[in-house]
């Protein structure tokens, strides 16, 4: 069996701003470094045998202030997986664009965020499959070991984590997974920065299908009340 926790980088610059930034870097507001340092408290005892982020800056400096709180010494910088494959929704043409420009786009279109096209950037479809890809290869590391449980942590983005959730209601759909107490509202619930989702991924079953059993989704109750 495989543990994982899903979270989302802590406040940037831009989020304060409103600004659009996709694949911009981003750097942590004090605010931000402040709700990554607690939630590094709140998984202090955890022993995480995998830790991925995101290439971006924003989510590479959120994981690193999460492992300075861990009593784990054996979690270092260097057990870091940096992988585009959690990179953000690229919005093209809006990136570095008011988030107003966004919602003058649900107007045209009567779609909302990530399901809108953005001119030149990734569509829904697109980044569902990048998601995918990334559960696919979570699902080998479970079925890959004997006798060993994984615990992963994965510091990624807010649209990144919607079309994941899309996607496990996908692959329930097509009765390749068995999703355990999870509820299709949450793929539209927004995630707040650090906010947690976390679950258990077990070894594929006999019938070709696998059990993931959903523990939370956007959980804060890390963060103090002046931080939410």
């Amino acid at each position: 069996m495989l543990s994982v926790t899903f979270v989302r980088h802590g406040e940037t610059v831009g989020n304060v701003a409103r600004i659009i930034q996709s694949h911009t870097h981003g750097e942590l507001t004090e605010r931000g470094i402040s709700m990554a340092e607690h939630l590094g408290r709140h998984l202090s005892e955890e022993k995480f045998t995998r830790v991925f982020s995101s290439d971006l800056k924003r989510c590479h400096d959120t994981t690193l202030h999460i492992l300075k709180q861990s009593k784990d010494a054996d979690v270092q910088e260097d057990c870091i997986v940096l992988d585009q494959i959690l990179r953000e929704m690229f919005c093209g043409d809006l990136e570095h664009q008011p988030q107003s420009e966004m919602f003058k786009l649900f107007n045209q279109t009567g779609l909302h965020f990530p399901h809108v096209q953005i001119p030149g950037g990734e569509s829904f479809q697109d980044v569902k499959a990048r998601t995918e890809k990334f559960f696919n290869m979570l699902c080998n590391l479970v079925d890959a070991k004997e006798g060993r449980e994984e615990n992963v942590l994965v510091v990624t983005h807010g649209a990144w984590l919607m079309c994941f959730l899309h996607c496990l209601v996908d692959l329930k759909k097509n009765e390749a997974i068995d999703l355990i107490d999870f509820e299709e509202k949450f793929c539209s619930m927004p995630a707040h920065n650090t906010a947690t989702t976390k679950m258990t991924i077990n070894k594929q079953a006999d019938n070709g299908r696998r059990k993931v059993v959903v523990k939370q989704v956007h959980a804060t109750d890390h963060l103090p009340e002046d931080l939410k």
